[in-house]
């Protein structure tokens, strides 16, 4: 058996790795925080549900910054360990997340 079929990160390990990585990426836009959860992708595959909060007043980085950012984003988890790939969304204060598999804080 493959070894790095065995290795998945803690859902907490998973979200302070996403919070630095969006942070360093993001800061910029006004990101403020990320939640996490885990579950199953349309495939019917392990995946993480991720959905980047922002301050009150910001406006969300085009395209091609958050291209780039998830794109980082799952190479750092990859160099981690982690497998389950990143559904990432982005969510101005106030509006809904989108994905209902979002846990309370």
């Amino acid at each position: 058996m493959d070894e790095r079929e065995e290795t998945s990160m803690t859902l907490d390990d998973v979200r302070e790795l996403t919070r630095k990585t969006l942070s360093a990426q993001l800061a910029a836009y006004g990101f403020d925080d990320v939640v996490v959860s885990a579950g199953k992708d349309h495939d019917d595959d392990d995946a993480l549900f991720m959905t980047a909060t922002y301050k009150p007043g910001s406006a969300l980085p085009g395209g091609d910054v958050l291209n780039r950012t998830l794109a980082i984003l799952r190479r750092e988890l990859q160099n981690a360990g982690e497998e389950r790939f990143p559904y990432l969304t982005h969510r101005p204060e106030g509006e809904e997340t989108g994905y209902e598999e979002d846990a309370p804080e």
